[in-house]
């Protein structure tokens, strides 16, 4: 949460970060594509349904998951709470 305060807060490291990634909310945009190339390898072993969009699941991951750890005040949620978060999100490829 602490990085994502920062990029948005500071213009000269938005400003930096996107002259590496161009698109996206820098930092967001790399984990989406880290999650997105694991949820590749995971349907490619046949953990998840062939036809899984790795490429809507990540960033809906993250956005759940930021959600859960957002205003928290340095508490990290419940290990429960994330794990339904994840498994309802990935409920329909699993």
């Amino acid at each position: 949460m602490a990085i994502v305060g920062l990029v948005t807060s500071r213009d000269d490291l938005r400003a930096r970060l996107r002259q590496a990634r161009p698109t996206g909310v820098p930092i967001l945009a790399e984990a989406a594509a880290m999650i997105a190339s694991y949820l590749t390898i995971e349907r490619e072993l046949g953990r998840i349904a062939a036809d899984a969009d790795v490429d809507t699941l990540a960033p809906t991951l993250i956005g759940a998951g930021h959600l859960l750890f957002a205003d928290r005040k340095g508490v990290p949620p419940e290990a429960g709470a994330v794990h339904k978060v994840v498994t309802t999100v990935i409920a329909g490829v699993v």
